[in-house]
Parts: structure tokens; sequence; C-alpha cells
């Protein structure tokens, strides 16, 4: 856990209005420019109450995850193998305790195909989650898998062991195996009817969307998904599919998938300017050296004009500066384990710590991780487009177990303004 703590200190005995020009707080006096997440970044101060009480923020690293699972008929034995390896890519995650972590799942989608058909899951709908048996859980656990939630006591009333896994796996391993929706082209049965032109970026966008009006939006599963997606969480898109994105369709051409760009858009629109670095995609798919018979037809056989792996995929995750594995192979554990490593060096190695709830007073800030203390500079710096908000700057991802990162200050009180301690100016 990442505990930010404000020491308790005593102001003058009635309200102080403490009014200053915008100007750096801990500014060190020196000739030459510096750098400014050396210093820190200018603050505008407000009203200081008559007791400044402790205050304690939890900031602990958040992982949102989404796994969007191809569920076409060729895809049964995959989804076995990822479930039989998941432990590789989560245990990378959850080794560490001040992580919290969400972990969904949902299916790619065929427009064309499911129009006017009713089917269990909306698009973009993440799955109802399943105990070691597949039975579902009670809907009060929610559609995807937390970190913050006990399922050990539910498994264990029913009478799974749990003597080699935490029951949060056990979970995710029986969730991972969506099952297979055969293809029917007649649809003589009204929820059958596999996906033919799999679609493979919409469910994201329909995923993640909540807010009814927008284009994206699907009542459905924004009422079925609500609590997964946090904004000041680290997003993760994985996609396990043997098929390509934005593929057209067979018979008229037209494609019914969100394009690369298109998707790449919603992200930065949803995510804000830090998308890059605030979204991980990573992927599972088929190569060019499988065998045939192992990819989807659409990029089964070399032709004049056709790619035998999915290009849109891995030129998107290129895009987003994201890695992606074989579908297929006896390295597959290895290469999971490294996309966890991965996930988690992405999301642990520059956490941000907010203390704009406060102002301390110049020199006092100290940064220590797990007791030792991180050197200005070096261990953390200011964060320059955030007033009061410093980066760690260490590489925690090596660090295992809890990380508790304690910020001590004196906080700016009318005595500090009056003694010369703090520049500027105060009214009463």
């Amino acid at each position: 856990m990442m505990t930010f703590i404000e020491p308790f200190r005593k102001t003058t005995s009635s309200f102080v209005a403490l009014v200053f020009p915008v100007s750096a707080l801990l500014v060190v006096a020196a000739c030459a420019p510096q750098n400014p997440r050396l210093m820190a970044p200018p603050t505008q101060y407000g009203i200081v109450a008559t007791e400044s009480k402790p205050t304690i923020l939890n900031v602990q690293p958040k992982v949102d995850i989404m796994f969007v699972i191809d569920n076409s008929e060729s895809m049964e034995d995959e989804q076995e193998t990822l479930s039989a390896n998941i432990d590789k890519f989560a245990k990378k995650i959850a080794t560490n305790a001040g992580i919290d972590f969400h972990v969904g799942v949902t299916s790619v989608w065929d427009t064309k195909m499911f129009a006017g058909m009713q089917k269990e899951y909306g698009h973009g709908e993440l799955r109802r989650l399943k105990d070691p048996k597949g039975q579902y859980l009670p809907d009060s656990f929610g559609r995807f898998v937390s970190s913050k939630v006990d399922y050990d006591s539910h498994l264990a009333q029913a009478g799974f062991s749990l003597g080699k896994e935490p029951g949060w796996l056990q979970v995710l391993r029986a969730s991972l195996k969506i099952g297979i929706e055969k293809y029917n082209e007649k649809h003589e049965v009204e929820k059958t009817g596999g996906p033919e032109n799999e679609e493979v970026f919409s469910p994201v966008t329909r995923a993640l969307t909540d807010k009814p009006g927008d284009k994206y939006f699907v009542a459905k599963s924004a009422e079925a998904n609500k609590g997964f997606r946090r904004v000041d969480a680290h997003l993760v898109l994985i996609f396990i599919t043997d098929a390509d994105a934005w593929t057209p369709d067979k018979k008229d051409g037209s494609r019914d998938d969100v394009a690369p760009g298109d998707l790449q858009d919603f992200l930065a629109d949803t995510v804000g300017p830090g998308y890059l670095q605030q979204v991980t995609v990573l992927g599972a798919l088929a190569k060019s050296s499988d065998k045939a018979s192992d990819r989807d037809p659409v990029i089964r056989h070399a032709c004049s004009g056709c790619s035998t792996q999915p290009d849109n995929i891995l030129s998107f995750i290129k895009s987003m500066g994201g890695k992606s594995m074989g579908l297929r192979g006896a390295s597959y554990g290895v290469e999971m384990a490294k996309l966890g490593s991965f996930v988690r060096e992405r999301a642990l190695t520059r956490p941000k710590v907010d203390i704009s709830n406060a102002t301390p007073e110049r020199g006092t800030v100290k940064v220590s991780l797990n007791g030792e203390e991180l050197v200005l500079g070096e261990g953390w710096v200011y964060d320059d487009e955030r007033p009061n908000s410093l980066i760690i700057t260490k590489d925690l991802s090596d660090v295992n177990g809890a990380i508790d990162i304690k910020v001590d200050f004196t906080q700016v009180d009318a005595g500090a303004l009056n003694s010369g301690r703090v520049r500027g100016s105060n009214t009463r």
C-alpha cells in the first residue's frame, strides 16, 4: 500500500486566508536554471483551518485488465490453454500486495451475424464469473475478478480446496473459458450462430462506454460492466484470437469492426492525453508459421492481397507500444509470464502521489519506500504538470510484497508564513 501521511500541526485560533502570487513553494535558489521536477510546482494557496488533522491517502497502483476472447469454433483448445497458463501471467501482477486489480472477460462480436438475434451477452458485455466447476458465481460477485473481493470463503463453503491456489485465481481460470459459439448459417436456434467476421476492436469501445447517447453506448453492457473501469487505473487490453480485426465481409466487402485508428482515438478521448502511458495492449495471436488449419479462414491461405497473420491487430499493438505472443506453442506459459512482467513494469514504474490537498513548507518534503528514504532527483521528483504532486521514479517492478511509500512534510500555516519560512503575504 502506498501511504501518504500529513503530520498533525496546530495553526492559528481562527481561520486565516493565505493569498500568494502563483510561485514555486520549494524552489531552491540558484543562478543557473534548474530542472522543474526538482522543484515544487507553482501553487495557489487557499484557506487554512483552525487545526490541521492528520490526513491519510491510500495511493495504490490500480490495474484494470480486459480480455477480449475469440469464441468462434476454432478457439476451443486455445481457451483451455489460456486458462491453464493464466497463473503465469496473473502472478506477475498479484504477487505484489500493493496492486489493486480488476480482471474482466468479454468476447469478439459480429454485427451482421448477430443483427436481430437475442444474445445471452450484449456487445462488449463482461461475462459472468464461474467457480472451478464452471458454475456461475452469485450476481453479488459482479462481472470481474477483483483483488478486493473474498472468493476464498465462497469456494470453501462450496467444497473447493484452497491449498494450491487462491480463490481469485481459481475463479479467473474458470471464467476465461467462455465457451464456443458455433457458426450456424440458418440460425435455427435463436441464440446460436457463431461469429463469422470476428470483430475484435468493437467490444472494447462498447465495454468502456457508459454514457447514454454516445455512439458506442450499449445499455445492457454498461449496466453489467458497472464498476469495472476506474479512471485512475492503468488499463490493459488483451486480445486472444486466431483471426484479425477489421476484416472485410466475405460477401460485400464492408467492415463493421472499429478501425485501428478509431480505437486509438477512442482511447485517447477516454483516458486522456497520457493514454499511451496509461494503456497497455497485448495479444496472443495466430502466426504465419501456424498450420493453416490452426488459423482463421480469412488469414488461413496466402493469396494476392491476403495476409496469413493478424496484421491489423499487430499494427495496433505496435502503435500503442504493446507486446504480442503466439497463440500456440510449447513456450506459451513462458510468454504469458513475460506479458505479465511487462504489465507489472508499466503499472508500477512511475506511480504518482497526489498531495494537492495540502501545502508543504519549503525543503520539508521527505519520501521513503518501505522505510528507506528516497533521494530527490533519484528516487522521486515533483510532477511539473500538477501542483503538489510527486512522481516516484525508482523502478518498483522488482519490489516483492507490499509497497509502502510514505511522504512526510510540514504543512504551511500562518506561523510559517509570518516567520518568513514561506514566501508570500497574508491577509486576515
